[in-house]
C-alpha cells in the first residue's frame, strides 16, 4: 500500500492548494491499476472526506527499508476528475456552476482553465506527470525478503537480508518518507 499513499497524499496535496486558492474542492474521483484493468474508485465528495479515507484506510506504516519492503498488494491511485466552486469576488457567494477538471488524458484539462490560478494549474500537472514516474518504479523495483513483515515473528534484522535495488531506495527515500506529515 505504498504506492496508495504516496499517489493518494500527493494529489491530496495538490487538491488542498487548490482548495486554499481557488475554491471548494469536490466531487473526487480516482482510479487505480488492476490485473485485468483499471477500477474507479468510491467518489468523496469533499476534501476532508479524501483526507479521512487516507488517513484511516492508507495510514502511514513505519518500516525499516533495510529488514522489511513494506509493499503488499500495490496500485496507483490516479486523480481522474474533480469540481472547483469558485466564489465570486465582489459577492463572496460561490458560482452557479462549477469548474470541472479531469485527467482523462494523464494531463490538465479542463474547459475553464483560464479563471483558475497559474500555480494550481502546475501543482495539479506535477501530480500527473508524478504518477507516471511512480508507474515506472511500480513495474521496476525489486524488493524480496523471505519474511514479510517479519518484526511480527522474529526480531528484525536478525535473521533475514533483504534483496532490493535502485528504484526501491529511490521509492522509500524520495516518495515513501515524504507521507510521514501527520497533517499531510
Amino acid at each position: 500500500m505504498i504506492f496508495d499513499r504516496i499517489s493518494l497524499v500527493s494529489a491530496y496535496r495538490a487538491l488542498k492548494f487548490v482548495d486554499d486558492n481557488d475554491g471548494r474542492v469536490t466531487e473526487i474521483l480516482f482510479n487505480r491499476n488492476v490485473f485485468y484493468g483499471t477500477k474507479t474508485n468510491i467518489r468523496f465528495k469533499t476534501l476532508a472526506d479524501l483526507k479521512r479515507h487516507i488517513d484511516i484506510d492508507l495510514a502511514y506504516y513505519h518500516f525499516d527499508p533495510e529488514c522489511d519492503c513494506g509493499t503488499n498488494q500495490e496500485s496507483i491511485q490516479r486523480l481522474l476528475s474533480f469540481q472547483v466552486h469558485i466564489k465570486d469576488l465582489n459577492t463572496q457567494k460561490e458560482n452557479k456552476y462549477a469548474i470541472f477538471v479531469n485527467n482523462m488524458r494523464r494531463e490538465f484539462e479542463s474547459a475553464n482553465a483560464a479563471t483558475l490560478n497559474a500555480l494550481s494549474i502546475k501543482k495539479l500537472q506535477e501530480v500527473f506527470t508524478g504518477n507516471e514516474r511512480l508507474a515506472f518504479l511500480k513495474e521496476n523495483y525489486i524488493c524480496e525478503a523471505y519474511i514479510q513483515k517479519q518484526g511480527d515473528y522474529v526480531n528484525p534484522c536478525d535473521y533475514i537480508e533483504i534483496v532490493s535495488n535502485n528504484f526501491y531506495d529511490e521509492l522509500i527515500t524520495k516518495f515513501y518518507h515524504q507521507t510521514q506529515n501527520y497533517n499531510i
